[in-house]
Protein backbone atom coordinates (compact mmCIF):
# COMPACT_ATOMS: atom_id res chain seq x y z
CA UNK A 1 0.00 0.00 0.00
CA UNK A 2 1.49 3.38 -0.78
CA UNK A 3 1.18 6.66 -1.54
CA UNK A 4 -0.77 7.01 1.83
CA UNK A 5 -3.50 5.22 0.97
CA UNK A 6 -4.25 3.84 4.31
CA UNK A 7 -5.54 7.51 5.99
CA UNK A 8 -7.56 7.92 2.68
CA UNK A 9 -9.26 4.32 2.31
CA UNK A 10 -10.17 4.22 6.41
CA UNK A 11 -10.80 7.59 7.32
CA UNK A 12 -12.90 10.54 6.64
CA UNK A 13 -11.03 12.96 8.96
CA UNK A 14 -9.07 13.11 11.81
CA UNK A 15 -11.27 11.92 14.32
CA UNK A 16 -13.61 9.27 12.19
CA UNK A 17 -13.59 6.29 9.97
CA UNK A 18 -15.57 6.70 6.23
CA UNK A 19 -18.74 5.48 6.28
CA UNK A 20 -17.80 3.32 3.48
CA UNK A 21 -15.02 1.47 5.14
CA UNK A 22 -17.57 0.65 8.02
CA UNK A 23 -19.95 -0.62 5.96
CA UNK A 24 -18.04 -2.64 3.97
CA UNK A 25 -18.17 -6.50 6.15
CA UNK A 26 -20.74 -5.35 8.95
CA UNK A 27 -17.76 -3.64 10.49
CA UNK A 28 -18.29 -2.24 14.37
CA UNK A 29 -16.44 0.87 15.82
CA UNK A 30 -15.43 1.13 19.57
CA UNK A 31 -14.02 4.01 21.79
CA UNK A 32 -11.30 3.10 24.32
CA UNK A 33 -9.52 4.99 26.37
CA UNK A 34 -6.44 6.48 25.56
CA UNK A 35 -3.47 8.98 25.92
CA UNK A 36 -2.14 10.01 22.92
CA UNK A 37 0.49 7.55 22.04
CA UNK A 38 0.20 3.78 21.44
CA UNK A 39 0.43 2.03 25.38
CA UNK A 40 0.78 -1.73 26.37
CA UNK A 41 -3.26 -1.48 26.24
CA UNK A 42 -4.16 -0.39 22.84
CA UNK A 43 -0.86 -2.60 21.15
CA UNK A 44 -2.02 -5.82 22.66
CA UNK A 45 -5.88 -5.20 21.10
CA UNK A 46 -4.56 -4.50 18.14
CA UNK A 47 -2.06 -7.31 17.68
CA UNK A 48 -4.25 -9.63 18.80
CA UNK A 49 -6.92 -8.75 16.72
CA UNK A 50 -4.55 -8.66 13.63
CA UNK A 51 -2.27 -11.58 14.17
CA UNK A 52 -5.46 -13.48 15.05
CA UNK A 53 -6.98 -13.28 11.94
CA UNK A 54 -3.98 -14.49 10.02
CA UNK A 55 -1.86 -11.07 9.53
CA UNK A 56 2.37 -10.63 10.54
CA UNK A 57 2.69 -6.94 10.07
CA UNK A 58 0.38 -4.35 10.25
CA UNK A 59 0.56 -0.86 8.00
CA UNK A 60 0.85 2.37 10.25
CA UNK A 61 0.96 6.13 9.65
CA UNK A 62 0.60 9.58 11.34
CA UNK A 63 -2.10 11.75 9.93
CA UNK A 64 0.60 14.52 9.28
CA UNK A 65 2.52 12.39 7.23
CA UNK A 66 -0.80 11.84 4.53
CA UNK A 67 -1.23 15.44 4.32
CA UNK A 68 2.38 15.64 3.26
CA UNK A 69 2.33 12.59 0.79
CA UNK A 70 4.86 10.47 2.61
CA UNK A 71 4.31 6.75 2.48
CA UNK A 72 2.83 4.51 5.20
CA UNK A 73 5.22 1.94 7.16
CA UNK A 74 5.30 -1.48 7.24
CA UNK A 75 5.24 -3.15 11.37
CA UNK A 76 5.59 -6.63 12.69
CA UNK A 77 2.09 -7.69 14.00
CA UNK A 78 3.64 -8.83 17.56
CA UNK A 79 2.47 -6.39 20.73
CA UNK A 80 6.28 -5.39 21.45
CA UNK A 81 7.08 -4.64 17.84
CA UNK A 82 4.05 -2.31 17.64
CA UNK A 83 4.69 -0.96 21.00
CA UNK A 84 8.59 -0.24 19.52
CA UNK A 85 8.32 0.79 16.03
CA UNK A 86 5.13 3.31 16.86
CA UNK A 87 6.66 5.75 18.55
CA UNK A 88 4.48 9.09 17.89
CA UNK A 89 3.27 10.86 20.86
CA UNK A 90 0.67 13.54 21.24
CA UNK A 91 -0.83 13.63 17.57
CA UNK A 92 -3.12 11.58 15.72
CA UNK A 93 -2.36 8.17 13.66
CA UNK A 94 -3.64 5.36 12.52
CA UNK A 95 -3.14 1.39 12.00
CA UNK A 96 -4.38 -0.94 9.74
CA UNK A 97 -3.92 -4.55 8.99
CA UNK A 98 -3.05 -5.23 5.22
CA UNK A 99 -6.72 -6.13 4.40
CA UNK A 100 -7.88 -3.71 6.27
CA UNK A 101 -10.42 -5.33 8.26
CA UNK A 102 -9.54 -3.45 10.92
CA UNK A 103 -7.79 -0.01 12.12
CA UNK A 104 -7.35 1.83 15.36
CA UNK A 105 -7.04 5.23 15.04
CA UNK A 106 -5.39 6.87 17.85
CA UNK A 107 -6.21 10.86 18.43
CA UNK A 108 -4.71 13.42 20.59
CA UNK A 109 -8.04 13.54 22.75
CA UNK A 110 -8.01 10.95 25.06
CA UNK A 111 -9.43 8.49 23.67
CA UNK A 112 -9.11 5.80 20.49
CA UNK A 113 -10.99 4.25 17.67
CA UNK A 114 -10.79 0.64 16.91
CA UNK A 115 -13.10 -0.52 14.75
CA UNK A 116 -13.59 -3.67 12.44
CA UNK A 117 -15.51 -6.86 10.91
CA UNK A 118 -16.91 -9.27 13.73
CA UNK A 119 -13.30 -11.98 13.24
CA UNK A 120 -11.29 -8.70 13.90
CA UNK A 121 -13.21 -7.29 16.99
CA UNK A 122 -13.89 -10.94 18.72
CA UNK A 123 -10.26 -10.89 19.33
CA UNK A 124 -9.00 -7.30 19.89
CA UNK A 125 -12.16 -6.68 22.05
CA UNK A 126 -13.03 -10.01 23.65
CA UNK A 127 -15.12 -8.29 26.40
CA UNK A 128 -17.71 -7.59 23.66
CA UNK A 129 -18.63 -4.25 21.88
CA UNK A 130 -21.29 -3.37 23.93
CA UNK A 131 -19.29 -4.14 27.41
CA UNK A 132 -16.42 -2.17 25.65
CA UNK A 133 -19.08 0.79 24.87
CA UNK A 134 -20.21 0.99 28.72
CA UNK A 135 -16.83 0.96 29.87
CA UNK A 136 -16.15 3.55 27.62
CA UNK A 137 -19.36 5.92 29.55
CA UNK A 138 -17.83 4.77 32.70
CA UNK A 139 -13.79 6.49 31.87
CA UNK A 140 -15.64 9.54 30.16
CA UNK A 141 -17.87 10.18 33.25
CA UNK A 142 -15.00 9.60 35.17
CA UNK A 143 -12.70 11.95 34.18
CA UNK A 144 -15.37 14.88 33.80
CA UNK A 145 -16.40 18.09 32.14
CA UNK A 146 -12.44 19.03 31.83
CA UNK A 147 -12.55 16.92 28.50
CA UNK A 148 -15.97 17.83 26.79
CA UNK A 149 -14.53 15.67 23.73
CA UNK A 150 -14.78 12.58 26.04
CA UNK A 151 -18.61 13.30 26.47
CA UNK A 152 -19.00 13.80 22.68
CA UNK A 153 -17.49 10.43 21.69
CA UNK A 154 -19.31 8.80 24.74
CA UNK A 155 -22.89 9.86 23.61
CA UNK A 156 -22.22 8.69 19.98
CA UNK A 157 -21.70 5.14 20.90
CA UNK A 158 -24.55 3.02 22.58
CA UNK A 159 -24.68 -0.25 23.40
CA UNK A 160 -26.96 -3.10 20.79
CA UNK A 161 -28.00 -4.71 23.89
CA UNK A 162 -27.24 -3.11 27.10
CA UNK A 163 -27.13 -5.34 30.07
CA UNK A 164 -26.92 -3.59 33.17
CA UNK A 165 -23.91 -4.66 35.55
CA UNK A 166 -25.38 -2.67 38.53
CA UNK A 167 -27.82 0.12 39.40
CA UNK A 168 -25.44 3.00 38.99
CA UNK A 169 -25.99 1.64 35.27
CA UNK A 170 -29.92 1.13 34.88
CA UNK A 171 -31.66 3.53 32.97
CA UNK A 172 -33.68 6.13 33.81
CA UNK A 173 -37.22 5.22 34.01
CA UNK A 174 -36.72 1.21 33.30
CA UNK A 175 -39.02 -1.17 35.29
CA UNK A 176 -35.77 -2.44 37.01
CA UNK A 177 -34.93 1.28 38.06
CA UNK A 178 -38.17 1.03 39.69
CA UNK A 179 -37.09 -1.82 41.73
CA UNK A 180 -34.40 -0.37 43.06
CA UNK A 181 -36.02 2.64 43.54
CA UNK A 182 -39.13 0.50 45.65
CA UNK A 183 -36.33 -1.43 47.64
CA UNK A 184 -34.63 1.94 48.84
CA UNK A 185 -38.22 3.13 49.46
CA UNK A 186 -38.73 0.43 51.76
CA UNK A 187 -35.23 0.42 53.18
CA UNK A 188 -36.30 3.86 54.30
CA UNK A 189 -39.64 3.38 55.88
CA UNK A 190 -41.49 5.56 52.95
CA UNK A 191 -43.65 2.66 51.83
CA UNK A 192 -45.50 -0.31 53.55
CA UNK A 193 -44.00 -3.67 52.75
CA UNK A 194 -47.25 -3.91 51.68
CA UNK A 195 -47.14 -1.56 48.98
CA UNK A 196 -43.62 -2.61 48.18
CA UNK A 197 -44.57 -6.04 47.47
CA UNK A 198 -47.00 -5.61 44.81
CA UNK A 199 -45.03 -2.68 43.38
CA UNK A 200 -41.98 -4.96 43.15
CA UNK A 201 -43.90 -8.05 41.55
CA UNK A 202 -45.70 -5.56 39.27
CA UNK A 203 -42.15 -3.72 38.41
CA UNK A 204 -40.65 -7.27 37.90
CA UNK A 205 -42.77 -8.83 35.64
CA UNK A 206 -42.97 -5.74 33.43
CA UNK A 207 -38.69 -6.17 33.46
CA UNK A 208 -39.23 -9.21 32.29
CA UNK A 209 -41.79 -8.43 29.54
CA UNK A 210 -39.20 -5.55 28.44
CA UNK A 211 -36.73 -8.37 28.53
CA UNK A 212 -34.42 -6.06 30.18
CA UNK A 213 -31.12 -7.75 30.79
CA UNK A 214 -29.19 -7.85 33.69
CA UNK A 215 -25.76 -9.25 34.04
CA UNK A 216 -24.30 -11.53 37.13
CA UNK A 217 -24.01 -10.73 40.26
CA UNK A 218 -26.98 -7.80 39.30
CA UNK A 219 -29.46 -10.42 38.46
CA UNK A 220 -29.32 -13.01 40.96
CA UNK A 221 -29.33 -9.72 43.87
CA UNK A 222 -32.70 -9.03 42.75
CA UNK A 223 -33.59 -12.82 42.33
CA UNK A 224 -33.06 -13.02 45.97
CA UNK A 225 -35.39 -10.11 46.77
CA UNK A 226 -37.97 -12.00 44.54
CA UNK A 227 -37.46 -15.38 46.65
CA UNK A 228 -38.16 -13.49 49.70
CA UNK A 229 -41.15 -12.25 48.63
CA UNK A 230 -42.20 -15.47 47.39
CA UNK A 231 -42.02 -16.18 50.91
CA UNK A 232 -43.53 -13.11 52.34
CA UNK A 233 -47.53 -13.41 52.50
CA UNK A 234 -48.47 -9.66 51.39
CA UNK A 235 -52.50 -10.04 53.12
CA UNK A 236 -52.06 -9.44 56.93
CA UNK A 237 -55.26 -11.34 57.41
CA UNK A 238 -53.34 -14.49 55.33
CA UNK A 239 -49.99 -14.28 58.24
CA UNK A 240 -49.29 -17.26 60.49
CA UNK A 241 -47.39 -16.42 63.26
CA UNK A 242 -44.11 -18.38 61.68
CA UNK A 243 -44.72 -16.55 58.56
CA UNK A 244 -42.50 -13.79 57.41
CA UNK A 245 -42.62 -10.40 59.43
CA UNK A 246 -42.77 -6.71 57.67
CA UNK A 247 -39.70 -5.68 59.87
CA UNK A 248 -37.63 -9.34 58.39
CA UNK A 249 -38.78 -8.52 55.06
CA UNK A 250 -37.09 -4.47 55.59
CA UNK A 251 -34.24 -6.62 56.69
CA UNK A 252 -33.96 -8.51 53.83
CA UNK A 253 -34.28 -5.85 51.38
CA UNK A 254 -31.84 -3.56 53.11
CA UNK A 255 -28.92 -6.68 52.83
CA UNK A 256 -29.38 -6.41 49.29
CA UNK A 257 -29.72 -2.93 48.63
CA UNK A 258 -25.93 -3.31 50.40
CA UNK A 259 -24.60 -6.03 48.17
CA UNK A 260 -25.61 -3.27 45.14
CA UNK A 261 -24.15 -0.61 46.85
CA UNK A 262 -20.87 -2.91 46.86
CA UNK A 263 -21.48 -3.56 43.60
CA UNK A 264 -21.28 0.21 41.99
CA UNK A 265 -18.32 0.92 44.61
CA UNK A 266 -16.46 -2.07 42.17
CA UNK A 267 -18.09 -0.72 39.07
CA UNK A 268 -16.57 3.17 39.91
CA UNK A 269 -12.92 1.66 40.94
Amino acid sequence: MNDNRLVNLVLSGPRSFKPEWIAEGGKQVVPLPSHARMDEHLASRFSAGSRRTGHTYVIASRLSDAAAGRPEIEIPSTQERILQQVPWRDESFVLAPPDLSGALLVTNDGYSLIGGTRDFLRHSVPEGVDQAIVDFKRYAKRTGPGHPALSDVSNAFQPREVAWASKRDVAAGSATAEQVWLMESFAAGRISAEEFARSWLAARRRALDLRERLREPFSRVLDQVFYALDDYVIDPGLRDADDMTNEELQAIVRDHLSELRSLDRRGAS
